[in-house]
């Protein structure tokens, strides 16, 4: 593995990462099975299945997985694949009027993942069969949980409870600790980045850049503005303490809440890039 010494040292000295740490497959399958699959991390919002029934697949540490919301309004992550042979159960972001439907042969799941039909499964329009148990062929379930609208995900299983080991960036954002509101999809966007993952979240933690790449954005938002969130084990980044809801100039902007969340926005602000196979949280 590489050596990280001087990456480790008081910043008045250390280097950045070495290249192999942003080129090397070796490393990167490394961070898959420790980082990714390991412990918490982000894989999507719950704004994405805005209602009962709603369902979105995605892949994340290379296992194709599947958000749901069930009837109960509770969000689940089932591995996206059909117990009897493996085929992918759903295919794109929609809101499903039945049960979780195989299109290989129609292995039906409800919502909480329990398997509930298997047609001809003992022959023509024999529906059961003395071997086959549906309680025994569950969707498999991953671990996870939410917060702050932001799907977590445990692969490995093994890691603390969210609670615990995000214990100082719910500390943090306490008194944010209120329903998130989605106005729709002026509310939020997305960008995707043909780069490894680690020089997407650095570029999100530094302010240095925006007078030469974004001097619009620096016009209001300045480089003076903002400040870093460091050192703190569990999590990194910058705030700004400037917030101009204004996104554009014939006068849309984002709205205003009430006081003490506003004064929170200002104080901390919130930036959560998720690139495909890695997670990253600041306050």
């Amino acid at each position: 593995m590489l050596d990280l010494t001087n990456v480790k040292a008081p910043i008045e000295t250390a280097n950045g990462l070495p290249n192999g740490c942003y080129v090397d497959a070796d490393l990167y399958q490394h961070e898959q099975n420790t980082l990714f699959r390991d412990n918490w991390a982000a894989i999507g919002f719950g704004k994405d299945l805005p209602k009962p029934g709603c369902v979105k697949p995605i892949e994340f540490a290379g296992l194709p997985l599947l958000l749901v919301r069930n009837q109960d309004n509770k969000i689940k992550v089932f591995e996206n694949v059909c117990r009897h042979r493996g085929m992918i159960l759903v295919s794109e972001a929609q809101q499903l009027r039945g049960p979780i439907t195989c299109p290989y042969h129609a292995w039906a799941y409800d919502l909480n993942g329990q398997l509930r039909k298997t047609p001809h499964i003992g022959g023509p329009d024999v529906h059961e069969h003395d071997t086959v148990n549906h309680c025994d062929y569950p969707l498999n379930e991953v671990r996870s949980y939410q917060w702050r609208d932001i799907i977590f995900v445990n692969i490995g299983g093994q890691a603390a409870p969210f609670k615990t080991y995000a214990s100082d960036l719910i500390e943090r954002w306490q008194e944010f600790d209120q329903p998130v509101y989605h106005s729709g999809p002026d509310s939020s966007f997305s960008l995707t980045v043909n780069c490894n993952w680690k020089l997407a979240v650095e570029n999100y933690c530094e302010a240095y850049h925006l007078p030469f790449i974004h001097p619009g954005l620096n016009s209001y938002s300045r480089l003076e503005d903002h400040y870093n969130i460091m050192p703190v084990p569990g999590y990194a980044g910058q705030g700004s303490t400037v917030y101009a809801p204004q996104i554009s100039n014939d006068g849309r902007a984002f709205p205003n809440f009430d006081r003490p969340v506003a004064a929170m926005v200002i104080r901390c602000g919130i930036c959560c890039a998720i690139p495909k196979s890695a997670s990253w949280r600041s306050p």
